[in-house]
């Protein structure tokens, strides 16, 4: 069974005072939504309150996600987050540009089965968040594709499906290849104006063919599967509720 939810970091701007996160977290439990990912919330929310209101607001974190060199630095306010909240993982994102070489992302990877253990003894997983750019060849071959093979299988992959497709690789082809090590997907779509650019949009309204995709992350059982949109064209929420109904129309659950 694969879970729907809501990735917070798509409402970042609406997440800045006590106020907006109680106001923004009733509005995503008005979707029907009940399990979100937690980014982006402003570190001057207290970690408490943010509990508090997961629990007024009916829904569940599972996971907790910033950049790595973010989170490394932060480590001690995600780790109360975590702990408050309820979250099982801690999602990084982000080879640090210093380890982009073949040779680097080995070392990462070492860096990473570090922090991994580190967490584990706290209780929690680690997921890792790759980014178009970490699909960069390297001697030939995609950095995470190196990254990967350099860390644990217990260091889970969440797989952003937005990035994949955008650096040219073939996101059924990387379930189907790391099904055993992703722990959750994130869908975004985006639409292509006359002139070339790009905007994002609420997922199916888009350029993009979900239909192999869906049907990939429902065949491989991927635990969670995350909506995300950072930027609207109309009311963020308006989008967050079509992103959200649209995941369950596609046969993920509330829960």
């Amino acid at each position: 069974m694969s879970v729907a939810g809501i990735q917070v970091s798509s409402i970042r701007p609406y997440l800045q005072t006590p106020e907006d996160v109680r106001s923004s977290f009733e509005k995503l439990a008005a979707t029907g939504c009940k399990m979100v990912q937690l980014q982006w919330i402003s570190m001057d929310v207290p970690v408490e309150f943010i509990a508090q209101i997961l629990k007024d607001t009916g829904m569940v974190s599972v996971s907790t996600q910033d950049f790595y060199q973010v989170v490394t630095e932060n480590l001690s306010y995600f780790l109360k987050l975590n702990e408050y909240c309820g979250s099982t993982h801690l999602c990084v994102s982000g080879i640090p540009e210093e380890y982009m070489t073949a040779e680097g992302c080995r070392r990462f990877g070492e860096e990473l089965t570090r922090f991994a253990g580190q967490l584990a003894k706290e209780g929690m997983v680690l997921s890792f968040h790759p980014r178009t750019q970490e699909y960069r060849l390297l001697d030939g071959r995609p950095a995470m594709e190196i990254l990967l093979e350099n860390t644990p299988d217990d260091i889970c992959l969440g797989l952003d499906l937005y990035h994949v497709i955008n650096s040219g690789q073939d996101p059924v082809a990387w379930i189907n290849r790391y099904q055993h090590r992703i722990d959750f997907v994130h869908f975004k779509d985006k639409t292509v104006l006359p002139d070339g650019t790009t905007k994002l949009c609420p997922i199916g309204q888009g350029v993009t063919d979900w239909a192999p995709v869906v049907r990939a992350c429902l065949e491989a059982d991927i635990p969670w599967a995350f909506a995300e949109q950072e930027s609207w064209q109309k009311d963020a929420f308006v989008c967050m509720d079509e992103n959200f109904q649209w995941m369950l129309k596609q046969g993920f659950t509330a829960r």
